[in-house]
């Protein structure tokens, strides 16, 4: 058996050791219906060129439904169930689907729910009800369909990058495929290894403001959440409800706490899958959160990493390697009014591949951010590494108009850059130092030839919010 699952199924079982015993009957199963809808509508300002008509009045909705269960039973743990339903449609119209156990002893997930990795992040406070900025359902789309349109290259090299591609009947089709900004807000990428798919999660109650979390996947066949996780392998295409990791382990940890007048709450999480494909490499998330909380005033932050995930998802992530970004908001309360200001700076270098050539002679550096690499890849016909890079301010707030309805208001500047690499270098070895160090070479073969072309948009957005929660 391999370690990851020895070490998962050995964590479950002390869980369970820790966990009261002499279940007996409780009281009867209770039933509650919940869930939100938010509806926004925002004016877009986007170039309109290029043949690109960007919509300026966008009318948009996000919500869901929540089906939930739970009993107590006799020695006080809590026994629950949870479905959630898309309220409007969605290729995951049944979303996360689980049954959980709580107690003193902590809390057990079983089913198709996000990981630790997701769950105990600290991330910004939201400010515009709806609205977060690390996740604006009802926004992200219309900034990553304007930005795909404005910065694609149709004489990139990478079809990627291209405008223009064939369908399956080979006619040519408008931004065929491309996908410029997957994620307008990328800290909620850790859940995209093993997303909605079966899992099993423990969480430690808090002990002096300190909390432990651990998920295990055994692979991530249906991320958006299926009836089971059973025999599937990768295929060629990627294709949907195919796995591409297993064996997927997510680590977090929480603290929560207070130093006079000031609250406190950190957290840091990990996520690993190994790759189904053979000699592939493993994708990692890092994250890091921080939220201080003085009177009124509270200030979020997080910052995470995303590492090879065009192993994930080889279509949507295509020629994505590394990803950075932070995200933090300030928000102030007043009454039954609150206000704030957030930032989102998102960074995604490139997929460059390397030859064995490479790898064996020079490494695959860590530096992976395109100029500093100009002295690896001379000699090796690899070109420099391209960046995209979002940056985004959103200012706003909102005012509860009754129990379970509010109404917000924002406004959102953002700024996209994206480059391509066209042309091709004149192949010439560097000649090794006087020291014959083979990592570090004296005279750089030529990179003149490459053409890095960097386009820069803007699209901004003003709009408001209505929030039900029920």
């Amino acid at each position: 058996m391999k370690i990851a699952s020895t070490f998962t199924i050995s964590a479950a079982a002390l869980a369970f050791a820790a966990m009261p015993t002499g279940f007996a009957a409780g009281e009867p199963l209770d039933i509650t219906i919940g869930g939100y809808y938010t509806q926004s509508v925002q004016l877009v300002d986007a170039p309109n060129r290029n043949g690109n008509n960007i919509e300026d009045e966008v009318i948009a909705q996000d919500a869901e439904i929540h089906f939930k269960g739970k009993t107590v039973l006799d020695n006080g743990t809590e026994l629950g169930i949870r479905v959630e339903l898309e309220a409007s449609n969605n290729e995951d119209q049944i979303d996360e689907h689980y049954v959980y156990l709580k107690g003193d002893w902590g809390k057990m997930i079983l089913g198709a729910e996000n990981g630790v990795g997701h769950l105990m992040q600290v991330r910004p406070p939201r400010f515009v009800p709806g609205l977060k900025m690390f996740d604006n359902s009802v926004t992200d789309d219309v900034f990553e369909d304007a930005y795909d349109g404005l910065l694609c290259d149709d004489n990139a090299n990478s079809t990627a990058d291209r405008c223009l591609a064939r369908d399956e009947d080979g006619e040519i089709t408008r931004r065929g495929g491309i996908s410029i900004i997957e994620d307008a807000h990328m800290s909620t990428k850790l859940e995209h290894i093993s997303g909605d798919a079966n899992k099993l999660s423990f969480m430690t109650p808090r002990v002096g403001g300190l909390q432990l979390g651990v998920s295990y996947a055994p692979n991530n066949a249906d991320k958006t959440g299926g009836e089971n996780n059973a025999g599937h392998t990768r295929g060629t295409d990627g294709e949907p409800g195919q796995a591409t990791q297993e064996d997927i382990i997510e680590l977090g940890v929480s603290l929560k706490g207070a130093v006079r007048d000031m609250g406190y709450k950190l957290s840091y999480t990990t996520v690993e899958g190994d790759t189904v494909a053979q000699d592939a490499v493993k994708p990692r998330s890092t994250s890091i959160g921080l939220a201080l909380q003085y009177g009124n005033w509270l200030l979020g932050g997080n910052q995470s990493t995303y590492e090879d995930l065009h192993e994930v998802d080889p279509i949507a992530y295509a020629q994505s390697e590394k990803i950075e970004t932070v995200s933090y908001a300030l928000k102030y309360k007043m009454g039954d009014s609150h206000f704030g200001i957030g930032f989102t700076e998102g960074e995604e270098t490139h997929r460059q591949l390397r030859s064995a050539e490479y790898v064996s002679s020079l490494g695959d550096d860590e530096n992976i951010g395109g100029d500093d690499d100009d002295e690896d890849v001379t000699g090796h016909n690899l070109s420099p590494r391209a960046i995209t890079e979002y940056e985004e301010i959103t200012i706003g707030g909102g005012r509860k108009l009754a129990d379970g309805v509010s109404l917000g208001f924002y406004y959102t500047i953002s700024e996209a850059s994206h480059q391509t690499i066209s042309g091709g270098q004149t192949v010439t070895e560097p000649q090794a130092d006087a020291d014959d160090d083979e990592d570090i070479a004296d005279t750089p073969g030529s990179v003149d030839d490459f053409v890095v072309t960097q386009n820069s948009d803007e699209v901004n957005s003003l709009g408001i919010t209505l929030v039900f929660r029920f």
